[in-house]
Formats: structure tokens, sequence, C-alpha cells
């Protein structure tokens, strides 16, 4: 500490520097002789702690000197001395802030260390507590004393912050109701004399009806001992009478009762905290103690109480010397003794060791020293702490025990190795025991001795093969049971009466086995447990003993379970069908190598993948959902399946797929073994082959043509479609046969098939029946004559001649005979032997030609095959012609267009009717070059009628089903146009509902395309055939025409005027022209006409006429 001392007395000033200097060295001592020189020397770098100086100085006073320091703010305490003894002097030196006062009496000059060291110690906590804000409550009705208080604190006092009440309410207004609330002040002030509820009266309320332990200070201007005694007894902290200068005493007394009051209430923590840690440590596992060093020797001087609860021992017999050396394990004692020296060293310890209990329990304890050592570093005391983790132990020696286990079945160790390593680790923890395992053989049924380091080899042999059976010793009883057995005496046990001379012999006095058994309960072996002394288990070690026994049926398991694995590894690599593992989504988890030598696809090609990339595209997705259905609801499917390899290959397999489940039951994996059966397919299919094809055309034979003809038969009923069956005999091939052998016979049998199969439908089937003997099926006709085209058509492709290979040019005819089914017969065998009775017809009536089965089919036949042939001629010979039929607006009367209607007339004949020629023209094909003749003649017509200076009209021209489904129909109708010249706006082409329903989609397009060309379009015959309103909103057409059958009955048939009431409305709601076909009387145009048709054709207005006859009624209109 740094002094100052202002003194001008040069004696004064001596005595104190020697006195200090020989009491108090610790004390620098500067004297100035006056206070100039004093006050020059106060400067901020001086560095002293604090001013000491004389009240009475020749240049002025120790307290200008206080003042001095005080105004400036300079960090010193400031003590005064006087040799007076002024009261008066020392209240005025308090007040102006010296933080001491001392007179110069004969010792004063041995008190003045202390005194400076307490003043220091003052002005430091009044530094400390001007930088700590202090909430008073100040309870005074005067309000002159109130405020001259607050006036007074705000000068001297600063850090105290006062609020002013006058009277008992108002301040419990401003407290909590309980000391639980937190209270905005640190002190109450409290007037003794109030209004109403005085001083004592306040604190009386606060400190028993609210248990507040704020602190109180009492003032009062006419105090008594009484009021003071009062006070106290109600927990009033301190007590100030208003006399001369208490305000100079009030910030010390209020900052006192606070800081007492603060450590009241750390005295209090404190005292809870011990209560608190003494129930801790009552409960807690862990033993707290103290060892002292003392001259070498370490002794306990104190140790928690819980060490009886834990050890079983009392704190005396704890605290006697060498209690705790004694009690080590004997197996541990000298190297944890040892180990103690290396706390000096470190000065820490922590170790763990096993404890001779009380009860004679052997625990193991982890113990944890720090060493204290005093000022000088010299060991002083060690603080311990003692826990016991017995229980860790166990449960590190069964995780490592475990560990271990799983760490050799990885390895791929012997079972014996690992069963050892299990009994030779709870040997280790438990140094009393001998551990037996044993292993019950499944097939000889018997118990084998697996493990038992530290039994007698003599002993082990005897227990060998032992059969489990009651009373049969420890383990061949456990086994039998299923349970435990205990014998905690040996010597007389009827189990081991008959073994006592090997049970002396290795010392063996007690036993305990354990069955130990597999997840389903079926026992695998036995875990015993020997003793050298009569005894049971205790609890702990019974409860290892059944860890370790769960951990020995892990270990066989787990060995077994691996063996198996390799057992099953080495019949999955080496098997030869191929085998697939997947999870449930599914991806390929494992494949085997037969997979890839059947697929071609490596391991690393096809892991994670889904196995459907080895789909064949021969299956739909019908056959797939059927699969894992079955495969879901059984978890098993099996059958044949086509697969493709990696080199594009189809094959097929023979594929079984199983489930596979999990413990709980839940499928999570599928296991797939498939074989190639190519081969026996192929077999298969060179047999199938065999048997139902000719040999040498690789032709169906009789057998297999039957069974077409039989399914072919089935289909037409369901459909009411025709069979046309011809049987076919070749004219003259005996004489092949005769003339140039058998095999130019055979190679003409070979060439005629193929000549005959070129220009066969692929639904038909031609069949070699034997010989020169042939059957054609011909499935979906509708009419016969189209069985007897076909047959023309056999006849025209054998007139070119064959070429043999040996140069020979053969010419051959054919006899067919035909029936039909259903009209000739119902059955396969009654087809077959119609058509060879009509074949024989044809032979006697010609040969080279056909026959029906009947003479009047045979002659329509004939009549429409004739037709054909002229129809095809006609159009060569343009013996084809129009017509055209006006069509007339309803409402005007007017010409509206004309519809081209084709006509044949042959020369020298009778014209043909449409009706006669137009199906056959559909049928060959004709058709289209007819309906292209049609369309171009319309045309040219309809551009001479607009180059004559006739007025444009619609000109309609239908067009037939072949001709829309052609892909070139849009190009023929703009080559046309433009090679007529004829305006597309004046084309209206018409169609049929049929045509274009058969292909709506295509139809669509189509009509987009001739719509985009400028034409009109419309539908013919309408409401005779089948429309979807959903597809005809689509059509780009222009009108309807109302088909005539429905206004033939306009007159008569209330169903007919509906439904072509109900045609013109939605005809209009569309925004199509509608036209009226076939009006023939003036009931039927009235009719038409009420309902709003647009346009109408028929009898009633002109019959069809020549295209003169035409214009020169439109010029008479025109006219």
């Amino acid at each position: 500490m740094k002094v100052l001392y202002i003194e001008d007395s040069n004696n004064d000033a001596d005595l104190t520097r020697r006195a200090l200097k020989k009491s108090a060295p610790d004390i620098e001592l500067d004297i100035a002789a006056s206070l100039v020189e004093g006050l020059a020397r106060l400067s901020p770098s001086a560095g002293y702690d604090l001013l000491l100086s004389d009240l009475s100085l020749p240049d002025g006073s120790g307290l200008a000197a206080l003042n001095y320091v005080r105004e400036r703010k300079l960090p010193l305490a400031v003590v005064i001395l006087t040799g007076s003894g002024d009261q008066n002097a020392a209240i005025a030196a308090l007040k102006a802030g010296a933080d001491d006062y001392l007179v110069k009496r004969n010792d004063y000059l041995n008190r003045l260390p202390a005194a400076l060291h307490l003043a220091m110690t003052r002005f430091r906590d009044s530094v400390n507590r001007s930088n700590r804000i202090l909430r008073v409550l100040q309870v005074e009705h005067n309000l002159f004393d109130s405020d001259l208080t607050r006036r007074h604190l705000a000068h001297h006092a600063p850090h105290i912050h006062l609020t002013s009440v006058q009277n008992g309410p108002e301040a419990l207004a401003c407290l909590p109701d309980s000391n639980e609330a937190s209270s905005d002040f640190d002190v109450l002030l409290i007037d003794y004399r109030l209004p109403g509820m005085d001083g004592l009266e306040l604190a009386k309320v606060l400190r028993e009806k609210r248990g507040l332990d704020i602190p109180i200070v009492l003032v009062t201007g006419q105090g008594s001992e009484d009021i003071a005694v009062r006070a106290l007894h109600l927990g009033v902290d301190d007590y100030l009478a208003k006399r001369e200068g208490y305000l100079f005493e009030l910030p010390a007394t209020l900052e006192k009762v606070v800081h007492l009051a603060e450590l009241n209430r750390e005295r209090m923590v404190l005292k809870r905290t011990g209560q608190r840690l003494s129930r801790v440590l009552a409960a807690s596992p862990t033993i707290l103690y103290n060892l002292r060093f003392s001259e070498q020797t370490i002794s306990t001087t104190w140790i928690s109480d819980n060490v009886e609860r834990l050890l079983g021992y009392t704190m005396e017999q704890a605290l006697l010397p060498g209690w705790w050396q004694m009690h080590l394990f004997p197996a541990d004692r000298e190297s944890v003794i040892a180990s103690q020296a290396n706390l000096l060293v470190d000065d820490q310890l922590i170790h763990e060791y096993r404890f001779i209990c009380a009860d004679s329990r052997i625990i193991w304890l982890r113990d944890e020293l720090k060493l204290i050592r005093d000022d000088q570093g010299q060991p002083l005391e060690v603080v311990g702490a003692w826990l016991d983790v017995s229980e860790h132990k166990r449960t590190e020696a069964v995780r490592l025990a475990r560990q271990s286990v799983l760490d050799r079945i990885v390895a791929n160790q012997p079972l014996p190795l690992i069963l050892d390593d299990i009994a030779t680790r709870v040997e280790a923890i438990y140094p009393d025991m001998r551990v037996a395992i044993m292993l019950l053989d499944p097939i000889t049924g018997c118990l084998m001795q697996g493990a038992a380091p530290s039994l007698p080899e003599f002993y082990n042999k005897t227990v060998d093969c032992l059969a489990p059976g009651e009373g049969r010793r420890s383990c061949g009883t456990a086994a039998w049971r299923g349970e435990p057995v205990i014998v905690s005496d040996i010597e007389h046990h009827p189990f081991w009466s008959a073994y006592l001379d090997l049970t002396r012999r290795a010392g063996l006095r007690a036993c305990c086995s354990i069955p130990y058994k597999d997840e389903t309960g079926q026992v695998l072996g036995t875990f015993a447990v020997y003793y050298d002394c009569v005894r049971e288990p205790l609890a702990d070690e019974w409860v290892l003993v059944e860890e370790f026994t769960r951990i020995t049926a892990l270990a066989v398991q787990k060995v077994r379970a691996a063996e198996s694995l390799r057992q099953a590894a080495a019949v999955f690599e080496a098997t030869r069908e191929g085998i697939l593992i997947t999870d449930l989504q599914p991806r390929i988890v494992a494949i085997n190598r037969a997979y890839s030598e059947i697929t071609g696809y490596s391991e690393v090609e096809v892991l994670g993948k889904n196995p459907n990339y080895l789909q064949s595209g021969r299956h739909d997705a019908a056959f797939y959902q059927a699969l894992w259905s079955r495969l879901l609801d059984t978890g098993h499917w099996q059958g044949e399946i086509w697969n493709r390899r990696k080199n594009g290959e189809l094959y097929p397999q023979w594929l079984t797929i199983s489930t596979v489940y999990d413990d709980q039951g839940l499928p999570y994996q599928y296991v797939g073994v498939f074989s190639d059966i190519s081969q026996i397919k192929q077999s298969e299919a060179r047999l199938e082959h065999m048997a139902h094809y000719d040999p040498l055309t690789d032709l169906p034979n009789r057998l297999l043509v039957q069974s077409r003809l039989l399914h072919a038969i089935e289909r037409a009923q369901r459909h009411r479609h025709k069979v046309a069956v011809l049987y076919l005999d070749l004219d003259h091939f005996k004489t092949v046969n005769d003339s140039l052998g058998h095999p130019c016979g055979d190679e003409l049998l070979s060439l005629l098939a193929s000549r005959l199969i070129s220009r066969l439908r692929e639904e038909d089937t031609l069949a070699r029946l034997g010989g020169d003997e042939f059957l054609l099926v011909l499935e979906q006709i509708e009419q016969a004559e189209v069985a007897a085209t076909v047959a023309q058509t056999m006849i025209e492709l054998l007139k070119p001649s064959f070429r043999l290979s040996n140069g020979h040019e053969i010419y051959l005819g054919i006899s067919i005979g035909i029936s039909l089914f259903p009209d000739d017969a119902n059955d396969v065998t009654e087809l077959i032997q119609h058509a060879d009775m009509a074949m024989y017809l044809a032979k006697q009536e010609g040969r080279n030609t056909f026959r029906f089965h009947t003479q009047a089919l045979s002659s329509a036949a004939s009549e429409r095959l004739s037709l054909d042939t002229r129809l095809r001629r006609a159009l060569i010979d343009s013996e084809f012609i129009l017509h055209y039929q006006l069509l007339i607006n309803v409402n005007t009367g007017q010409f509206a267009g004309v519809e081209a209607l084709v006509r044949w007339q042959p020369p020298g004949e009778d014209m043909v009717p449409p009706g006669k020629f137009i199906p056959i023209a559909e049928e060959t094909g004709l058709i289209v070059p007819l309906g292209e003749w049609v369309l171009r003649t319309a045309c040219k017509q309809g551009r001479a009628w607009l180059d004559a200076g006739l007025p444009a009209m619609i000109v309609a021209v239908n067009l037939s089903g072949r001709q829309f489904q052609s892909a070139d129909v849009v190009a023929l109708v703009r080559q046309v146009l433009a090679n007529t010249g004829f305006p597309a706006q004046y084309l209206e082409l018409e169609l049929t509902e049929g045509m274009l329903m058969d292909n709506a989609k295509h139809s669509i397009a189509t009509l987009n395309a001739l719509k985009d060309l400028g034409v009109r379009l419309s539908i013919d015959d309408f409401g005779t055939g089948y429309s979807s309103l959903a597809y005809l909103k689509q059509f780009p057409i222009d009108k309807l025409k109302i088909d005539q059958s429905f206004i033939r009955g306009l007159v008569d048939d209330d169903n007919d005027r509906e439904i072509t009431a109900t045609i013109i409305a939605m005809s209009h709601i569309l925004k199509l022209d509608v036209l009226a076909e076939g009006v023939e009387t003036e009931q039927q145009l009235d009719f038409v006409r009420q309902h709003g048709c647009d346009y109408y054709q028929g009898y009633l207005s002109h019959r069809p006429e020549p295209a003169a006859l035409v214009e020169q009624r439109l010029r008479d209109r025109a006219s």
C-alpha cells in the first residue's frame, strides 16, 4: 500500500515512519510537510492508494485536502488524524467523505496499520457499492425529512436510489405479497411515526403476514429503548435515531443491512445445499473419501456414510488403519497398491480393481483420486471417489464376448475355439467358476464336450456322448427337461451319486447347468458352471451365466448357419439352373454362374436392375399381371415363359418364383430358379410339326386341317360368317408319277404347293391330304361367290407350266369341289365329304373347273363369275355412263345441284341394275378404278356446264369404302380437280356412316385432308349405319342425307317420322345442311318442309337422267 502523509510536525512524521516500517513493512510512506506540498503530489500518476492527513496544518486544514480529493474524484482512501479528539471535527470529516478518523492518543501508532487497511477496504467497498445501484423504498410522512434524505443521498451516495411514499398502505402496495415474488426494492427505510399504521405495525405485516425477508431500517426522531427492542423482535434489521449527522451514517447502514441480508441468504443456500448434498450422498452410488498425508503415511480422515449401504462396512470400520488394503481382492492387491505411487507424480489417478464387500461379494470399484498440494507444493490431502462398476464390467464383458464371437464367426474360426473363448471369459470374471459347454449332436442326440478349459481331461472324456435323461448329472437332466438344473452339493444329490469318484478326483462340489436353445426352442446344448465348494450362484453371477448362455446359443446358431450358407452357396454356384434373387422392388441383388451362362449377362450388368429387361415381348400385360397376382396371393409361381438373351435371342424357360419371408412373416425377397428348355421345346416342336404337317410340302396334314376347320366353324357360328371348304384334286397327276417317277412327282407337288399358297390370305389354310389331293379352308366369307372366285384363281394359277429341276416342263389341271358352312353341313366330316363329291362332279363335267355341292349354287356362282368377267371387260370397253339426279331446295324449289349416279349399259343388252354389279365391284376391288372414272367424268361434266354458261351448282359424287380407305384418295381428288379444272367448292363427296366409323381416327384425318382441298362433304344414307355422336361432331362434314327408307315411311310410320324430325333438328344444331332422299309424294315433301329440311331429291321432282337432258332442264330454268 502506498500512502501520502501530510504532517507539519517532523517529530510526528518520523515516529509514524518508524512505527510503520517495523509493524507494517507492506505500507510505503511518503511525507509532505504542508498542504500545498501534499496537494502538489496528488497527481493521478503518483500511484498513491491512501491519503493520511493531519487535521490542523499551518497553511490549511486536512479537511481541505479531503475536499480536494473527493471533488476531483481521485481514487484514494482518506484518513484524518487529530490530536484534539474533537467530536465535531470527526463528524465534519466523516461528512466530507473521510474513510476513517483517528485521534493521536498514546497507542494510536499501534492501531494505525489496521486502521489504514480497514480504511482501504472500506474505500474499495464504497467504490464497489457506488457501482451497484441500491434501491430504497422510504416510508416517510414528513415531506421535509423525505426531501432532505433524497438530496443528501444524491450528493453523498448517488448509487442509492430513493423512492418515497407517505404511509404504510402505500408502501404495501409497492411490495410483493410473498417472498416467492421478486421485489423492486433492496431495502426499506421506515419512519416510526407514520399516520395510521406506524412503522412497527408495517414491519409486522411485512414479516409475519407476507413473510418478506427484505431488509428494514427503522428511523425515528423520538426513539426509546423500548421501541428499539420491539423493532428487533419484529425482525427490523437496524435502528437509527434522527440525531445530528445521522444521514451520514445512513448510506453505510443501508449497505450494511443489505450486505447482512445477502450473507444470511447465502448461509441459507449453503445450509440447504449441505442438506441436499447429504441426501444425494445417501442415495448416491458413489462413495467419497479424504486421505491425509502425514510423515510419509496416508490415513483416511473422512468417508461418506453411504459406505455402509454400498459396501456393508460402517464408517468407523472404514476409518481404521489398513482397512482398505485388507479388503482388496488378493489377485489385485499388489498392483493396486503399487499404482498409488503414480498419484504423487501425476497428482491424479484413475484405476479399477476388485474389492471384497462385508457379505463376501466381490465387486469392481472404479477409484478416482485427486491430490491437493499446499502453497509450497507439498502433498496435503487426497480427494477420492469409489464407484461400483461391476454391472458395467459384466456388461462390457458380455459385449466383448459377443463381439469376439461375431468376429471369430466372420473369420470362419472353428466352433470349439469360439466356445473355449466364451468359457475363458466367464472364468476370468469369476475365478472360482469352472465352465463346461456341451453340444447336443443332432444325429446321435447325445451331449458332446464343446469346451471346458479348466476341467481335467479325464473328467471331460467321461461326459462325452452323455445321453440326455432324467438324473443323468446336471447337464443330461437340463438337456432332457429343457430347463436349468442347480445342484449346490454334488456329494448328496442323487443325480451325481454314480459319479462321485470322478467329481472328488476333479475337486468338484457344485454344478449348475442351463440348456441353451435355438429360436424355435429346440435344445442345442448345455452351459454348466462348477464350484469347488458347496454353494449356489449368487444373483449377479446367475445373471452373467444366463447372458453367456445366450451368447453360446448365438455362437452355435451362427456357426451352423454359416456352414449351411456355405453349403447353400456351393449349391448356388454349382447348379446348372439359373438363379436370381431380388428385393421387393424388384431389383436383382444376386445371381449365380448359371444365370450368366444362360442369359449372357454378367453380375455387374444386372445387379440393381429390374428383371423385366429380359422380357421377350411375346407375353402381353395380362400374362404378367396373372403371374404377379398368383405370386402375391400364394407366394409361388411356376410356368413356362419366354425371355431374351443378351444377344437378342428369344428362348423358353421353365421358371419357378418363390417368395422369401422374414421372421415376422413379411415378404422381403423373391427367388427365381429357371432352366433353359430351348432344346426340349425344339424337340417338342419337331415332333409337333411332324404330327401335323406334310413332310413333302410342309403344308398342314389331314389332322391339322380338320382341327383348323373345326375352329373355323366355331368362329363362324359366333360371328355369323360362312366357311368354304375347297377339295382340290390334280388332273392326270398319276401320269406324271408313272412316266417320270415319284421323285419328279414329289418335286412337282412341292412346286404346286408353293404356287397355290402364295395367293392365299393369312387366315386361309391349304393342306395336303395325301397323294395329289389338297384341301383349302376359307374363313370369314359372306357369300358363296368368294369361294368361286378363289377356286377360279387356283385354276388360273395352274395354267402356267411347272419346270422341274431335270428340265421337264409340266402342265397341270385341277378339279375343285366346294362345300359351305352352314349351307351344306355343320360338321367337319360332312363338309369335307360334300366338297369331295363336288370335286368329282367337276371332274365329271370336264375337269379343270370347280363345282359347288348343289347345282343351284353352282349356277349362281357361275353367273356371278361371268358377271365379274363382264364387269372387268366393261371398264375396258367404256360401257359405263353417268346419270344425274337434280337436288331441289325445299323452300324455293330451285335447283341446288346434281348427284352423279353410275349406270352399266352393255351394248345390245338391257341396262344392268347398280344393285347387281356394285357389290361385285366392291368385293373384287373393281370399285376403285370404277369410282375414279365416275369422279373424273362427273368433274368434267361440271366444268362443261360452267363453260356453257350455266349457273354454278353442286355436283355430288359417291366414294366407295375401298376408295376412301386407300392411301391416295386425297391425291386422287386433288389430281382430278386439277386435270378437269372443276372448282373444288362445287364438288361434294358422299360417304356412308359405315366407312367413316370403321376407323374413326383415320377417317377424321382423311376428311380434314379432303376438306383442306376445298370440297364439300356429306354423309349418305344417314340413319342406316352406326354413328358415334362424339365422332360425328368431329367430322368436318357439310350435309347429312336422310336415307330414303325413313322418307318412305313418313306417311304411315310414327317411328320414321320421329327419326326424320330428329335428324333434321340434330343437323341444324350441328349447323349442317340436311337433304331428304327418295321423296316421291307431296305428303313426304310437306313433312320435311314443315320440319325445316333444306333440300330433297327423288322421283317427285326428277328421276336420274342423262347429262344432256339435265343440261336442257338447267337451261330452261335459267331462261
